[in-house]
């Protein structure tokens, strides 16, 4: 038996062709056999994606059991790959990804629930990866991102994604006894046990389950050990937000090896922003925001799967959230209080008065002795007054220019790309965000000068001024 590729030349998991050769009467007799999934669940295979496919809109239905085929490539950046799939809540589901191609892309998977909010991901490989979750709500989405390398060099990997629930472990029934004396009903096998050690906060693994928590206090000792037995935790938390004021939400004192990550969601559960590591090299997450309404603002901690599970019972982490109004000047010291009087003892004793002679009289002076000269004293200059705080309203795009019309069109906007905001007069950073699915990003500034932005990871740096602005980034197309 012998294998032969397919005719359309790509060969996939699950998709084998094998022709058998035999002499019969100087007659070849050539039988054509597709190996693939046998069982009745089979999944379907979709020959492949249909674009455009890289919004949460533009998601690409799966069967469930489904397989898809696709592409992926770094070009335009951050190009993506979203699928949604139907599942019964409270049953645990997989993803698996065969990547193939020349091996220097790589790829990951990134699942979200029915809201779009993230719920795990994989680790990131050039060959094969999966992820495993319990579904909470009947739709959830799946993205199939390149996470890497960073560079210009166009590069691109093939891939097969299989979805399919994971069968529960069936309960043996046990074996009925060989003698007609009664015995004693066997006892039931027990579920798996969930890990011990969740912390105070946990069921909040979702926006309905998130745990409500105060302004400038710093809450110790939670952790990432998963709440019910699921493989992987995140921790959702609220606060109470008004306009005007400026919040800052921080992860505290990491355990080794841990690293988390911040993502901000308001009243209606949409994405803000997020950040993973304050500084590189600090895995610490910090992230601000200037709320402009009156409502929930959620907060999601994790780890972005990075954290292995059978270390998640070493997780620990603290968590605060301050809020501050913005330009409010620093409080002046306390005056110290008067010193009180020291009581006199009862032994003591008075010291004689002293008389003291009267001054002499002043003998009077002529007014023609006199002469008196007035000296002007020119006042001082007034001390620069400092610019009041104002808020600046921003939009920012960025997109990748494909079709070469410099104007952001459908499809072009770049995700997830990280900005940076400053005060121009304090050089002090006001707020941070990411790109959304169409490569926008709102927010609402404090800042006492002009408002200067900056992207990391294209290398720019711009003052848009001191009043509401709309910024454009265009990023031009690569050639082939």
């Amino acid at each position: 038996m012998l294998p032969v590729q397919p005719a359309d030349g790509k060969a996939t998991p699950g998709r084998r062709l094998w022709f058998w050769v035999a002499g019969i009467g100087g007659v070849v007799l050539l039988l054509v056999l597709l190996a693939g999934f046998l069982s009745v669940a089979a999944p379907q295979l979709q020959i492949n994606e249909s674009e455009p496919n890289n919004t949460f809109d533009q998601a690409n239905p799966i069967s469930m059991p489904g397989t898809v085929y696709g592409v992926l490539s770094n070009q335009p950046i951050t190009e993506t790959d979203f699928f949604s799939m139907t599942v019964t809540p409270g049953l645990n589901y997989r993803a698996t990804l065969h990547i193939g191609g020349s091996g220097a892309l790589f790829l990951k998977i990134v699942i979200y629930d029915q809201n779009r909010a993230y719920l795990t991901s994989s680790s990131s490989s050039s060959t094969y990866v999966e992820v495993t979750w319990p579904a909470y709500s009947s739709l959830h989405y799946i993205e199939v991102q390149p996470s890497g390398p960073a560079t210009t060099t166009r590069l691109s990997a093939d891939y097969v994604l299989d979805v399919f629930q994971i069968a529960a472990t069936p309960t043996p029934t046990p074996a009925p006894t060989a003698t007609p004396t009664p015995t004693p009903a066997p006892t039931p096998i027990p579920s798996p046990t969930p890990l011990s050690g969740v912390d105070r906060f946990e069921p909040n693994y979702d926006f309905d389950h998130a745990a409500t928590i105060a302004t400038n206090l710093t809450y110790e000792n939670l952790n990432f050990v998963p709440w019910g037995g699921a493989t992987e935790d995140n921790d959702f938390f609220k606060i109470w937000v008004k306009p005007g004021l400026r919040y800052t939400c921080e992860t505290l004192d990491l355990a080794p090896g841990l690293d988390t990550n911040i993502i901000l969601y308001d009243h209606n559960r949409n994405p803000l922003g997020g950040n993973d590591d304050v500084t590189p090299g600090d895995y610490r997450s910090r992230i601000s925001y200037n709320s402009t309404y009156e409502g929930w603002l959620y907060i999601l901690v994790g780890h972005g799967g990075r954290f292995p599970y059978s270390e998640v019972q070493n997780s620990t982490y603290s968590f605060r959230c301050t809020m501050e109004v913005p330009g409010l000047p620093t409080p002046a010291p306390t005056a110290k209080p008067r010193p009180t009087n020291t009581p006199v003892p009862k032994d003591w004793t008075p010291t004689p008065e002293t008389f003291v002679s009267p001054p002499p009289t002043a003998t009077p002076v002529s007014s023609a002795e006199l002469s008196v000269r007035l000296i002007s004293t020119p006042t001082p200059p007034a001390p620069a007054a400092t610019p009041a705080p104002h808020f600046v309203p921003l939009t920012v795009v960025v997109y990748y220019d494909a079709n070469n019309d410099r104007a952001p069109g459908a499809g072009e906007g770049v995700i997830g790309l990280r900005i940076l905001f400053f005060d121009t007069l304090t050089d002090e950073r006001v707020g941070e965000g990411t790109t959304d699915e169409n490569g926008r990003l709102e927010t609402t500034l404090s800042v006492r000068g002009a408002v200067r932005l900056s992207i990391p990871y294209l290398g720019i740096n711009r003052v848009v001024g001191a009043e509401s602005a709309s910024v454009y980034i265009r990023i031009p197309p690569v050639s082939p």
